[in-house]
């Protein structure tokens, strides 16, 4: 059966690359003038591949579709890799497409309605970016009282009297809604935690009520002690007096299922982890993960060097290379210490005249403890390395970019601007020069003979067809947020013109954060 698969997959291929070949009338580079209208030099073997690999069907499935996009003259000087991640998004939420979704979003075409899974049923880019933007922004009341329910532990019920224990942090939210128990914020989802980490979490309400501070009690024993704290709905803590009231109204059902779900709950937690255990299992992960290696920062580009328990930090592009400029140890934990060492070493190999300790209360913020990223339980739904990469990516990374982006080191080395895209799922990165026919190397030329123009004109001017709603979104999005050009509102309408990152591209010293 592997045999036919790799067939299928290389049929599908080999009528791609036929498709190509025919369309553009040359391979593996588009000529001068081609039929496609291919801007000349582009490396059409190189864009297959891209598709090839970016394939998530895992069986080339949707590699003849996105070729298609490509060459497309409607949807001209949308990049691969734009094509690519929508086709990804597609694949991600295909199982969601239905019939009865595509007629309530008011499409007519028949195809579409009666096979929304199949991706040749979309007629163009902007017509599947419509139904996956709708897809991801839809999730129904249903769908979240499905997930809520499946999130907690119905010990009891009657026609009046309901007693649930919460074991998520969606499940906490849906059944105790309209009431002000920190454990039920729906912004704050540190409380769950911390209280469902040290004791027993229970939730009594009565099904006759909605009004009033006692239809919505919560219960909360502590592992530690077996104490007991009740709160109205109001989050108020409940006297003695009136816990003992409350006790007389419950059916002796309740109140039994009660007392055993806490012997059946009630056991310690996993302790926290050792942190020299845990320093083990940060360079385990860094080392199996090349993109964590590197890091841009406001003094340059860094790289990543572990060995012998010791974590280097160098400024120079290859670290197997003796000339290094300069090196920086930061090893999380050193020695099982509750800090970060930070020192400096220049290229005689001597130290510095800077270093610095991060101590342990730098090592947390406000929303996210030790306990957070040490709890050898991360919880229901998380990975198992959770509290590696909460550590990793919002305590050790964000200083240590920190630290290299200082005076100190931008006055050795150089300084650089940084730019972080708003949307988590952009890629572009704007490496400069940008490539000949791209969309960057268009509109950036654009701009510096037309300043203040809008993206409209742009696609009108230079692409030659107004441009479709939204098309090439994040690409806008992502250009700005870099500053390479600066978007303003002009009347009722954005404009566009080089912005003040601009320069500092073009000479090589802007990076992506």
């Amino acid at each position: 059966m592997l045999g036919l698969k790799n067939i299928l997959t290389e049929g599908r291929v080999e009528d791609v690359q036929k498709y190509f070949e025919k369309a553009v009338g040359s391979w593996p580079v588009a000529e001068f003038q081609n039929p496609a209208g291919i801007g000349a030099g582009t490396n059409l073997e190189g864009v297959l591949k891209h598709f090839e690999q970016n394939d998530p069907s895992g069986n080339n499935k949707y590699l003849m579709w996105m070729v298609k996009m490509y060459l497309n003259p409607e949807e001209r000087g949308t990049s691969p890799n734009d094509i690519s991640s929508l086709v990804g998004r597609f694949h991600k939420n295909v199982d969601r497409l239905s019939p009865v979704l595509m007629m309530d979003l008011g499409f007519a075409n028949p195809r579409l309605v009666t096979s929304p899974k199949n991706l040749d049923s979309y007629e163009d880019i902007a017509q599947l970016e419509r139904v996956m933007d709708e897809v991801e922004s839809i999730q129904t009341r249903k769908e979240k009282e499905t997930q809520a329910k499946e999130g907690v532990d119905k010990l009891y019920e009657d026609e009046r009297w309901l007693l649930v224990k919460p074991n998520t942090y969606e499940g906490s939210c849906y059944y105790g809604s309209s009431t002000k128990w920190c454990t039920a914020s729906t912004d704050y989802p540190k409380h769950f935690k911390d209280y469902t980490s040290t004791g027993n979490l229970f939730y009594i309400i009565d099904k006759s009520q909605d009004l009033g501070d006692f239809y919505k009690i919560a219960l909360y024993k502590k592992f530690k002690d077996g104490s007991e704290e009740w709160y109205d709905r109001a989050d108020n803590k409940l006297s003695d007096q009136t816990e003992n009231a409350i006790y007389s109204m419950l059916p002796k059902g309740l109140v039994s299922a009660f007392v055993d779900a806490h012997e059946k709950y009630e056991k310690p937690k996993p302790g926290l982890k050792d942190l020299e255990a845990f320093k083990v299992e940060l360079e385990n992960y860094v080392s199996a993960n090349k993109k964590l290696q590197t890091i841009n920062t406001e003094s340059g580009t860094w790289r990543l060097y572990i060995t012998t328990g010791v974590w280097y930090w160098y400024s120079t592009p290859d670290p197997s290379q003796e000339q290094f400029i300069y090196e920086i140890q930061a090893t999380p934990f050193w020695e099982g210490r509750n800090e970060i060492p930070f020192d400096f070493i220049n290229t005689e190999g001597t130290h510095g005249d800077w270093s610095t300790v991060i101590r342990s209360e730098s090592l947390e913020t406000e929303n996210i403890t030790q306990s957070l990223y040490l709890d050898r339980d991360p919880g229901p739904g998380r990975h198992e390395d959770y509290g590696v990469r909460v550590f990793l990516n919002l305590i050790y990374f964000p200083l240590v970019k920190n630290e290299l982006s200082k005076e100190f080191f931008q006055n050795m080395i150089g300084t650089y601007s940084t730019w972080q895209p708003e949307s988590y799922v952009s890629s572009y990165k704007f490496n400069y020069p940008p490539r000949e026919g791209t969309m960057t190397r268009k509109f950036v030329d654009y701009l510096k003979q037309n300043p203040k123009s809008t993206a409209n004109k742009f696609y009108e001017d230079v692409l030659g067809y107004p441009r479709p709603r939204a098309h090439n979104a994040m690409f806008f999005a992502s250009i700005k947020d870099s500053g390479i050009v600066k978007m303003e509102r002009q009347g009722r309408q954005f404009v566009y013109s080089l912005g003040p990152n601009y320069q500092d591209w073009v000479e090589g010293r802007l990076l992506r954060t």
